[in-house]
């Protein structure tokens, strides 16, 4: 650590007292932001990213306007086995710790399948 031989009370030790306060207010601050852009997925978050990838599966399928609740729920049982062979759907239920928090976000927002897909990075790809 640096010492400064700075008398007490004087301006100029009232000037570096408050930029050293500043200084660290910024780093904790920098830290804060840096741990916040790691944080990663819960496992709430990977059962609402499921939910969501299999709601945009069965609404992508083709007459879905036209189906039962009962048709639905059928599309959307067979679309929950065919979907394990998309490597993004697998990572999401098999590796959930792996995801980021923006790759949450993306994927909660995604409005289609391959959105959905394109959030989620393989973990051999990061």
């Amino acid at each position: 650590m640096v010492s400064l031989d700075v008398p007490a009370g004087t301006p100029i030790d009232s000037l570096l007292t408050g930029v050293l306060r500043a200084l660290r207010g910024m780093l904790l601050a920098a830290c804060a932001a840096c741990t916040a852009c790691h944080a990663r997925a819960s496992p709430e978050d990977c059962q609402a990213m499921t939910e969501h990838y299999l709601d945009l599966a069965v609404r992508e399928t083709p007459q879905a306007a036209a189906m039962s609740s009962a048709q639905s729920a059928a599309v959307r049982d067979v679309e929950q086995g065919l979907k394990r062979a998309v490597p993004g759907y697998r990572l999401v239920q098999d590796h959930c710790e792996a995801l980021t928090r923006a790759e949450v976000s993306c994927a909660l927002g995604a409005d289609a399948t391959r959105t959905w897909e394109g959030c989620v990075h393989p973990v051999d790809a990061r």
